[in-house]
């Protein structure tokens, strides 16, 4: 009987971390924003400005922050803006999806995706910034501080949530080292 009540409990494997939760989450939000958002705005770029309907509308209220996202044609600006966004849209999706399987599943190329995963999207938007900061913020039509800080907060759960991502990845492949 005394064994019985002295026995260790192993922890339930089937119980998903803080952590875990937390990538999943904001994989699934980024994804939802792609495949939605961003995705609309691949589609209809050229003609952004004569949308009407509820997707349009809720890009023009980003318009004063980066004309890009309205001007016809390929000037660099909306080139570079078109590539980000065809990445996240069209290719980030897919690792994406098999990152929070293998999350799921304990795959132990987990962590590797996660870094992989957290580092290009965080890259990809700190360029983002850095273009816009190194060009004088010539796609910002309206300088004021409202527009930068519309510019700065609607893009920076991307930079926090990629960079924590592959920061995370990143501590527990070095532990893992350690082990």
């Amino acid at each position: 009987m005394a064994s019985t009540l002295t026995r260790s409990v192993a922890p339930d494997r089937s119980v998903l971390s803080t952590s875990d939760k937390i990538v999943i989450g904001l994989v699934l939000i980024f994804t939802l924003v792609a495949v939605t958002l961003e995705l609309y705005w691949l589609i209809f770029n050229q003609v952004m400005e004569s949308r009407t309907d509820i997707l349009g509308r809720a890009w023009a209220i980003y318009w004063p922050a980066d004309y890009t996202y309205r001007v016809n044609g390929y000037p660099i600006e909306k080139a570079f803006t078109l590539s980000l966004e065809g990445v996240n849209t069209l290719l980030t999706p897919f690792p994406s999806a098999l990152l929070i399987w293998a999350i799921l599943k304990r795959r132990p190329y987990r962590y590797p995706l996660q870094l992989l995963i957290g580092t290009y999207t965080a890259y990809g938007t700190f360029l983002y910034f850095s273009v816009a900061h190194i060009s004088g913020y010539a796609v910002v039509s309206d300088r004021s501080a409202a527009t930068y800080l519309m510019f700065y907060l609607l893009n920076l759960p991307w930079l926090a949530g990629y960079t924590w991502m592959a920061y995370d990845a990143f501590i527990a492949i070095v532990r893992g080292q350690r082990a």
